[in-house]
Protein backbone atom coordinates (compact mmCIF):
# COMPACT_ATOMS: atom_id res chain seq x y z
CA UNK A 1 0.00 0.00 0.00
CA UNK A 2 1.20 3.48 -0.79
CA UNK A 3 0.47 6.22 1.67
CA UNK A 4 -0.29 9.78 0.58
CA UNK A 5 0.75 13.22 1.76
CA UNK A 6 -2.65 13.46 3.44
CA UNK A 7 -1.80 10.33 5.47
CA UNK A 8 1.54 11.79 6.52
CA UNK A 9 -0.11 15.10 7.42
CA UNK A 10 -2.71 13.28 9.53
CA UNK A 11 0.05 11.47 11.45
CA UNK A 12 1.95 14.73 11.90
CA UNK A 13 -1.14 16.51 13.28
CA UNK A 14 -1.87 13.62 15.66
CA UNK A 15 1.74 13.66 16.82
CA UNK A 16 1.65 17.41 17.46
CA UNK A 17 -1.54 17.12 19.50
CA UNK A 18 -0.61 13.96 21.42
CA UNK A 19 3.03 14.63 22.32
CA UNK A 20 2.30 17.35 24.86
CA UNK A 21 -0.68 15.50 26.33
CA UNK A 22 1.46 12.39 26.80
CA UNK A 23 4.50 14.46 27.84
CA UNK A 24 6.74 12.88 25.23
CA UNK A 25 9.68 14.36 23.41
CA UNK A 26 10.37 13.49 19.80
CA UNK A 27 13.58 11.77 20.87
CA UNK A 28 11.80 9.59 23.47
CA UNK A 29 9.06 8.63 21.04
CA UNK A 30 11.53 7.85 18.25
CA UNK A 31 13.36 5.52 20.64
CA UNK A 32 10.08 3.72 21.43
CA UNK A 33 9.57 3.32 17.68
CA UNK A 34 13.03 1.75 17.40
CA UNK A 35 14.54 4.59 15.39
CA UNK A 36 16.58 7.70 16.01
CA UNK A 37 15.10 11.19 16.22
CA UNK A 38 16.39 12.20 12.77
CA UNK A 39 14.75 9.19 11.07
CA UNK A 40 11.47 9.89 12.86
CA UNK A 41 11.62 13.54 11.80
CA UNK A 42 12.27 12.55 8.17
CA UNK A 43 9.19 10.33 8.15
CA UNK A 44 7.01 13.11 9.59
CA UNK A 45 8.35 15.64 7.07
CA UNK A 46 7.76 13.28 4.14
CA UNK A 47 11.44 12.79 3.31
CA UNK A 48 11.13 9.07 4.02
CA UNK A 49 8.11 7.08 2.80
CA UNK A 50 5.53 5.86 5.31
CA UNK A 51 5.28 2.10 5.79
CA UNK A 52 2.44 0.08 7.25
CA UNK A 53 4.84 -1.14 9.93
CA UNK A 54 5.64 2.44 10.97
CA UNK A 55 1.98 3.52 10.91
CA UNK A 56 0.91 0.50 13.00
CA UNK A 57 3.64 0.97 15.58
CA UNK A 58 3.11 4.76 15.72
CA UNK A 59 -0.62 4.35 16.32
CA UNK A 60 -0.19 1.52 18.84
CA UNK A 61 2.16 3.66 20.95
CA UNK A 62 -0.34 6.53 20.88
CA UNK A 63 -3.24 4.17 21.67
CA UNK A 64 -5.00 4.89 18.37
CA UNK A 65 -6.56 2.80 15.62
CA UNK A 66 -4.79 3.46 12.28
CA UNK A 67 -8.06 3.22 10.36
CA UNK A 68 -9.55 6.02 12.44
CA UNK A 69 -6.83 8.59 11.68
CA UNK A 70 -5.09 7.64 8.42
CA UNK A 71 -7.24 8.74 5.47
CA UNK A 72 -6.07 5.89 3.19
CA UNK A 73 -7.08 3.32 5.81
CA UNK A 74 -10.44 4.79 6.76
CA UNK A 75 -13.36 2.46 6.17
CA UNK A 76 -15.11 3.19 2.91
CA UNK A 77 -18.49 2.09 1.63
CA UNK A 78 -17.09 -0.50 -0.77
CA UNK A 79 -17.07 -4.01 0.62
CA UNK A 80 -14.14 -5.22 -1.46
CA UNK A 81 -11.07 -6.74 0.10
CA UNK A 82 -8.34 -4.48 1.38
CA UNK A 83 -4.66 -5.30 1.45
CA UNK A 84 -2.92 -4.77 4.78
CA UNK A 85 0.83 -5.19 5.15
CA UNK A 86 2.02 -6.89 8.33
CA UNK A 87 5.41 -7.78 9.73
CA UNK A 88 6.52 -10.71 11.86
CA UNK A 89 9.81 -11.17 13.66
CA UNK A 90 11.29 -14.22 15.27
CA UNK A 91 14.39 -15.17 17.19
CA UNK A 92 16.16 -18.50 17.07
CA UNK A 93 18.42 -20.15 19.61
CA UNK A 94 21.42 -20.44 17.33
CA UNK A 95 23.09 -19.02 14.26
CA UNK A 96 20.97 -18.62 11.14
CA UNK A 97 22.45 -20.58 8.25
CA UNK A 98 19.80 -20.06 5.58
CA UNK A 99 16.36 -18.52 5.13
CA UNK A 100 14.02 -18.93 2.17
CA UNK A 101 10.39 -18.68 1.15
CA UNK A 102 8.04 -21.48 0.11
CA UNK A 103 4.61 -20.13 -0.77
CA UNK A 104 3.38 -18.26 2.27
CA UNK A 105 5.98 -19.77 4.63
CA UNK A 106 9.43 -18.55 5.60
CA UNK A 107 11.81 -21.39 6.40
CA UNK A 108 14.76 -20.60 8.65
CA UNK A 109 17.57 -23.09 9.00
CA UNK A 110 19.87 -22.52 11.94
CA UNK A 111 22.61 -24.20 13.92
CA UNK A 112 22.07 -24.76 17.61
CA UNK A 113 24.93 -25.85 19.87
CA UNK A 114 24.09 -28.54 22.42
CA UNK A 115 26.50 -29.08 25.29
CA UNK A 116 26.62 -32.71 26.51
CA UNK A 117 25.82 -33.19 30.18
CA UNK A 118 28.16 -35.21 32.36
Amino acid sequence: MEFTDADREALYQIWMSKKSKMRLTQMEFAKKLGMNQLSFSRVLRGETPLTMSFVSHFCRLLHLEPKSIVPSLKVTNDNGPKVVYLQSRMSVDGEIQNAYIEGNQVIVEYAHTVNPTE
